[in-house]
């Protein structure tokens, strides 16, 4: 995988490697410990996801892994660039 060198490699790679429900629940676990990084409460994140408390804690728990925390700092990295790619667009008044 790390010699994967673009996005569409990874994508292709993933859909070969993943059923269409492991895609899913990969993305979903992502998204849970997105959440938690962000600050969500439990119970937001509950209704969201439709899981237990005790889920949500496994995963709380996993903050700290480093695998975790490398994928958390891509996903920061990530939303960083398109907020930053949005106000400059707005200054130079490009649409997307």
């Amino acid at each position: 995988m790390a010699d994967l060198s673009s996005e569409k490699e990874a994508s292709n790679f993933c859909q070969q490697l993943l059923s269409p429900a492991e895609q899913i629940a990969l993305a979903k676990r992502v998204a849970i410990l997105w959440a938690l990084k962000k600050g969500q409460k439990y119970s937001q994140i509950r209704a969201r996801f439709h899981i237990s408390p005790a889920t949500i804690a496994k995963f709380q728990a996993e903050l700290s892994q480093p695998g975790v925390q490398e994928i958390l700092r891509h996903l920061e990295a990530e939303e960083w660039a398109t907020r930053w790619e949005k106000k400059i667009k707005n200054i130079l008044n490009i649409s997307s």
